[in-house]
């Protein structure tokens, strides 16, 4: 599984492509079946985290009306920011740093540190190719 920031020219080609909105505060999935948004792109990319995730995924899916979901789903989006101070705070869990994922991250230059330095990314690629 890879990933990209919906703030990249490359994901917002491939929303644009797949007719999918580039909004911040959706989850966008393309996989083997199509392109997924909110709730049923979360709950799709269960499936890759593991058998408990993946029957979890598969029950959430097919048992809970898409519109329930999409409403918690848009809840949490909404608070996410928030919901992540909590967690922080109450877990004792500093910032999350990503430069060892870099490789399954698509779309990210090597100025990703200066132009988001919110996002975990400390160092410059080094000169591994962009996807």
């Amino acid at each position: 599984m890879r990933f990209s920031p919906l703030q990249t020219d490359f994901a917002l080609n491939i929303c644009q492509e797949y007719q999918m909105p580039a909004d911040l505060s959706t989850g966008i999935l393309i996989d083997e079946s199509g392109a997924h948004r909110d709730s049923t792109a979360i709950l799709r990319m269960l499936a890759h985290l593991g058998p408990f995730y993946l029957i979890l995924g598969f029950v959430a899916l097919h048992l809970v009306p898409k519109m329930i979901r999409d409403m918690a789903y848009r809840a949490f989006a909404r608070n996410r920011g928030t919901i992540w101070k909590q967690v922080k705070r109450v877990t004792g869990m500093g910032d999350t740093i990503l430069d060892k994922y870099r490789g399954m991250v698509l779309g990210l230059d090597d100025d990703i540190a200066v132009k988001m330095p919110g996002w975990g990314f400390t160092t410059k690629s080094h000169g591994k190719k962009k996807e």
